[in-house]
């Protein structure tokens, strides 16, 4: 059976991990485009709605 006691932990492969978690929900968060890094990355439409602005076509009539 191994001894544990005075062993180190590895902090540098936590780390790594944890990064790569986090850039996973960064992308993630891009492709559902609730963030917009990234021009013409992403689905068509937006995960979220946004509200509709009037445009001058819409003013002028």
């Amino acid at each position: 059976m191994p001894r544990l006691i005075g062993q180190r932990s590895n902090i540098g492969a936590n780390i790594a991990v944890f990064v790569i978690i986090v850039a996973t929900f960064g992308v993630l968060l891009e492709y559902f485009g609730v963030i917009h890094l990234v021009p013409g990355f992403g689905r068509e439409g937006r995960y979220f709605q946004l509200k509709s602005e009037a445009t001058n076509e819409q003013v002028i009539q």
